[in-house]
């Protein structure tokens, strides 16, 4: 009987935290916006599909508070409209704001770890009157990426990436849309990691085309990077339209204290055999309201 109060306490406690996780997270904009319009949002076209990549940072920074940012956020996924898109750092509080307000977008993705309100997720959203879900999964980045809450490789955190088979209702056309945030302390922890990822999408993909989103946590002169460009080619480097700079900003903070150097972190990455119309950095913000410390990317993409 003592066994079971203090299971069932723990249980009431975990709960509790929940909520007071979750908050108010229906509230979203506690700072009053006018009309928010993003700037330069670029037209896609028909035969094109949109792919977003978007660290949405877990915590809240001073005034930057996810409360504050998330109305911000939302209307940038809204307003650029994508097909698809993978998310970094999204906590069950973000998984709730974009269920409550992005009702035309479902998700797949598990949490990397077993922390209940305070884990993570790199789940991935996708149209879901345009596509159907043909399959889906979550791998862990470790030497038993088909086991649950495993890391390796000296990773200080849980790191998984999540994936969706998705197929065109109209065109029957299809792509893996596959998305992931690499551990942030090391170099040769990030290289393993790639390396399992790539070793692992590749076998879920089936044959089909790959778009790979993330936090990668290294720049192009990385190891990791060049990995990656064996397999798949950067959006960014293989656009017809295409932009370039820094993609962690510390809300626009870009004294090269705030980071290691200035360029991209977060990338689209494809099968090379793809063609990109236009790769872009999403630079706007409202009234000094950053949506995140990263900003996020965007690629259209033929398939």
């Amino acid at each position: 009987m003592k066994k079971l109060k203090i299971v069932i306490g723990v249980i009431v406690c975990l709960a509790l935290a929940g909520c007071a996780a979750y908050g108010i997270y229906t509230q979203i904009g506690a700072v009053k916006f006018d009309e928010i319009i993003m700037q330069n949002v670029p037209e896609k076209s028909d035969e094109a599909t949109r792919v977003m990549s978007f660290n949405v940072r877990c915590a809240n920074d001073g005034e930057q508070t996810i409360t504050n940012r998330s109305k911000v956020a939302v209307e940038v996924i809204r307003q650029y409209a994508p097909d698809s898109f993978g998310v970094q750092e999204c906590t069950p509080r973000w998984k709730r704001i974009f269920a409550f307000n992005l009702n035309e977008y479902a998700c797949v993705g598990a949490a990397r770890d077993y922390y209940g309100p305070f884990t993570e997720y790199s789940s991935i959203y996708y149209l879901k009157d345009k596509y159907n879900l043909i399959d889906s999964g979550t791998f862990w980045l470790s030497e038993t990426p088909e086991k649950r809450w495993t890391k390796s490789f000296d990773s200080s955190c849980y790191r998984i990436a999540s994936w969706a088979l998705l197929e065109d209702k109209e065109t029957g056309s299809r792509y893996t849309h596959i998305n992931t945030h690499l551990d942030h302390v090391l170099e040769t922890t990030r290289e393993s990691q790639m390396k399992v990822l790539i070793d692992c999408v590749n076998k879920v993909a089936n044959g089909s085309p790959i778009i790979m989103t993330g936090d990668f946590n290294a720049y192009e002169d990385s190891q990791v990077y060049a990995v990656a460009q064996e397999s798949f080619n950067d959006t960014k480097k293989v656009a017809e339209n295409s932009d370039d700079g820094r993609t962690f900003t510390s809300y626009g903070n870009k004294a090269e204290e705030s980071h290691k150097g200035p360029g991209a972190i977060d990338f689209i990455f494809t099968s090379k055999e793809l063609k990109v119309d236009t790769y872009k950095i999403i630079r706007d913000t409202v009234q000094g309201i950053y949506p995140s410390d990263h900003y996020p990317i965007v690629a259209d993409i033929r398939l």
